[in-house]
């Protein structure tokens, strides 16, 4: 049997350490705490898959259940949504008004809304004078 060395540490001092989930040897470096399985099988993810994944990220699925759907581990997932966020500019092509625009514009719709305002009054007191009038003839007739 070939000897088992520590990826991290390259240290042959190991002890084991049960076993992982699928049944396989874990180990442990007594030099460095290092957990970590001999011939462990690294699976690549295909492109296909990262695809579909990119399509489920943009349907606001969890992330929990995009690892499920997807079967990869929620650590990759994670690092692999972490690398797309890296790669997005910082300003994402949006232009942002400047200060004295945005309160020029503010400005603008205030006084559209204060002339608006102005003509409800203004049609208010017409109604209320018209049926004032109404309600005063009415009660001196009676």
């Amino acid at each position: 049997m070939a000897e088992v060395v520590c990826p991290a540490f390259a240290s042959t001092n190991i002890k084991l350490n049960g076993h992982i989930h699928n049944g396989k040897q874990n180990h442990l470096c007594k030099d460095c705490g290092r957990q970590f399985v001999a011939d462990r099988e690294k699976r690549l993810i295909s492109d296909s898959d990262k695809a579909m994944i990119d399509k489920l990220l943009l349907e606001k699925i969890s992330l929990a259940g995009i690892a499920r759907v997807a079967e990869v581990s929620q650590v990759w997932l994670q690092g692999y949504v972490s690398e797309l966020y890296a790669a997005q500019p910082d300003d994402l092509h949006v232009l942002i008004p400047s200060k004295e625009a945005m309160e020029a514009h503010r400005e603008d719709r205030f006084d559209e809304h204060v002339y608006k305002i102005e003509a409800l009054k203004k049609t208010l007191r017409q109604l209320s004078l018209r049926y004032h009038g109404r309600i005063l003839r009415h009660l001196t007739l009676s």
